[in-house]
């Protein structure tokens, strides 16, 4: 929206600045797509099926809905976010602004009332767990069709959805939002099970002006749509955003065939002709939060020089280049609306474990480390991946171009298999050529850590 829409509803609003916690594996990103674009069926001019949104819907199209169950929907306005997530990235903290317009004393419900009684501000506390409240209890609208239309791992976007152009097409109700009822949603004490997203914190932002930094001075100064400075935003505001994108790393080699023998130890016996493929394990329960790569085992004639474990060494190497101020074309995605290239990294970090490991977390890892503690256990030892490793990249800097992150994470995996050298990353980012770099990582592991706002902690 406009600046001066903005200052203009804060004057009759309340600006709150909120922290939210989601799963973005079963929404199209956190931007709103309005209701052309989401919870409906697309049509073709021939009135053929394009694309079936029923029950798909945005982050931030849940919480409105949230919000017109809690405030009202004609008592909130100017919803704004800190940093735009694509579809599958996650989040576990971001950070968004709602204008919210004071409520009247409980039981006040007459337009008189409104006139005589003073207007109470929204408790941060109410406003959190009412929202929560009715985010869990919220679920998508039922849908008649099994199958979603699937798109690319590597450009997991709303567009994608082929929906962006649909506002064009000249055939009437070719696209058809649904209007009915919302319906019952399965609930485990009191959790729904189709609940992504929470409420972490709320806060009344501060009252702080900022400088406008889209200012045009050679404008008229009576020009309300071109202010010096407005209101708190949560995104100018923002001085650090953290990002992490998890990699969850197998190779061949690790598999297991047996012709049948005793364990003296165990005491038990393998069977004859029993294959065990290490590759398999806990892929089903870490499948939309990471990007699984398993490098399969190259010999020679097939002309492979790839390395079973990734380097992450020659990672970080290749990471300290882009870390500073540069121009980042090499890694920007289409479509970018920023005006400028130019990007500050403060740091890039990548690291390893072994998943499952007694000190790394995942599933059934207590189990792990309950029969790990050299005391003969009850507990059946849990079978894990002997070449499984979870790599984590952190990058952080204040503020990032449309798919960086994950196409400087695509890059340094390629350095990390021994496709790229170190010193190439630096050649690549000099060129400023986007077709001179790797391709994209996919959304799936990518998560949004967390967003900094100085001095204003909420």
């Amino acid at each position: 929206p406009a600046t001066a829409t903005i200052a203009a509803s804060c004057r009759a609003f309340t600006r709150y600045a909120l922290s939210v916690q989601y799963h973005g594996g079963n929404f199209l990103g956190f931007t709103y797509q309005g209701p052309r674009g989401e919870n409906c069926i697309v049509y073709d001019q021939k009135q053929s099926m394009k694309a079936d949104l029923r029950g798909i819907e945005s982050i931030e199209g849940r919480i409105r809905r949230a919000l017109d169950q809690l405030v009202g929907a004609d008592n909130h306005t100017n919803i704004q976010v800190s940093s735009r997530t694509d579809r599958g990235v996650h989040a576990w903290r971001n950070t968004l602004q709602v204008d919210i317009r004071p409520r009247l004393p409980r039981g006040s419900k007459h337009e008189a009332d409104a006139k005589t009684q003073p207007k109470m501000v929204w408790c941060t506390k109410n406003l959190v767990h009412g929202l929560n409240f009715y985010l869990t209890r919220l679920s998508n609208y039922p849908s008649e069709a099994t199958d979603v239309i699937d798109c690319d791992e590597n450009d997991m976007n709303a567009n994608n959805l082929d929906v962006s152009h649909a506002s064009t097409l000249k055939s009437e109700g070719c696209l058809k939002p649904l209007k009915g009822a919302q319906t019952s949603s399965t609930y485990l004490h009191g959790q729904s099970m189709s609940s992504g997203v929470r409420i972490l914190s709320s806060a009344i932002a501060s009252d702080r002006s900022i400088p406008n930094p889209n200012y045009d001075p050679n404008r008229p100064e009576h020009d309300a749509t071109n202010p010096k400075i407005f209101p708190w935003d949560v995104r100018f505001t923002a001085t650090r955003r953290t990002y992490a994108y998890q990699i969850l790393h197998s190779s061949d080699g690790s598999d297991s065939h047996s012709d049948g023998k005793k364990d003296e130890q165990e005491d038990i016996y393998t069977l004859r002709n029993h294959y065990q493929s290490d590759c398999c394990y806990s892929e089903p329960f870490e499948h939309d939060r990471v990007w699984k790569i398993h490098e399969k085992e190259r010999t020679k004639q097939t002309g492979g020089n790839v390395l079973k474990s990734l380097d992450i060494d020659a990672m970080n190497r290749a990471g300290q280049h882009l870390v500073g101020s540069h121009d980042f074309t090499s890694f920007r995605g289409k479509g970018c609306e920023r005006s400028s290239p130019i990007v500050t990294l403060e740091d890039i970090w990548v690291g390893q474990e072994k998943y499952h490991d007694s000190g790394c977390g995942g599933v059934l890892s207590g189990v792990l480390r309950r029969t790990g503690d050299g005391k003969k256990s009850v507990l059946p030892s849990l079978r894990t991946h002997k070449s499984l490793r979870l790599v984590t990249v952190v990058i952080t800097g204040k503020s990032f171009l449309y798919h960086q992150v994950r196409n400087i994470v695509a890059c340094l995996v390629d350095v990390g298999r021994g496709k790229l050298k170190p010193n190439d990353v630096k050649d690549i980012l000099e060129k400023r050529d986007r077709s001179c770099a790797p391709g994209m990582a996919p959304a799936q592991g990518l998560f949004l850590v967390d967003v900094e706002h100085g001095g204003f902690r909420f």
